[in-house]
């Protein structure tokens, strides 16, 4: 009996060594040592709200990162519009236009020569049936005077037909080229030299020494301005 209670207790002494090397207690379940929360715990836990979080840090966030709304095309084709207009407006009033100068067709004197002419070389400003003033007449159109040219024009029909000494040679065959309503740079008033010259209704050529010398009428008014002593009709 004595040897049975020793045999049992060394046994009770064996067991309780390995129980104890292996960590656990005799007289309680083996418990797990993992470190993951209770689930009790973690159910009772209030989920974090990341929609919330994420609202918050973009409240929290300075205006000017955010993204700004494209410009409408629109406004800004009319912004442009509008500056160019104040532009050209800032340049008009910076550089104002300057008067248009009709630029004189009338040649230069050539001394000893015979210039080729036309009657717009000769043309000058007045109003038709204006009183005429000598200061009208271009400096370029005085400074021919005494000069030799050659112009073409018609003879202005007459009583005479044949060895005409005088005539009047007009821009063109009408005759309201010369007399009332005519413009006074549109005739010329031809005293041949030597031999006089036959009329004809075809266009000619007269050459001669050009001056300017006013003609007036029974009344008074300037009828022609402009004089040729001619040496040569062809």
């Amino acid at each position: 009996m004595y040897l049975t209670l020793k045999t049992l207790s060394l046994a009770s002494v064996l067991i309780a060594l390995a129980i104890s090397s292996l960590g656990c207690t005799p007289n309680g379940t083996p418990q797990p040592t993992s470190t993951t929360h209770d689930p009790i715990e973690a159910a009772s836990s209030p989920p974090t709200d990341v929609t919330e979080d994420a609202e918050t840090e973009s409240a929290d966030s300075p205006i000017s990162d955010k993204p700004k709304s494209p410009a409408n095309v629109e406004d800004i084709a009319e912004q442009a519009a509008s500056q160019t207009d104040d532009s050209e407006n800032l340049i008009a009033a910076a550089d104002p236009p300057k008067p248009t100068v009709t630029k004189s067709t009338t040649p230069k004197p050539q001394p000893g020569k015979t210039i080729d002419m036309t009657f717009d070389d000769i043309k000058f400003d007045i109003e038709p049936d204006a009183d005429f003033e000598r200061e009208m007449i271009p400096q370029p159109i005085e400074d021919l005077k005494k000069q030799k040219i050659r112009i073409g024009g018609y003879i202005l029909p007459g009583f005479q037909s044949r060895d005409i000494k005088q005539f009047v040679l007009v821009r063109d065959n009408m005759e309201c080229c010369f007399g009332p309503g005519a413009a006074l740079y549109d005739c010329i008033l031809v005293e041949m030299s030597g031999r006089g010259v036959d009329f004809t209704v075809r266009p000619v050529t007269v050459e001669g020494e050009f001056t300017i010398q006013e003609y007036k009428d029974g009344d008074g008014k300037v009828r022609a301005i402009y004089h040729m002593q001619g040496t040569n009709v062809r």
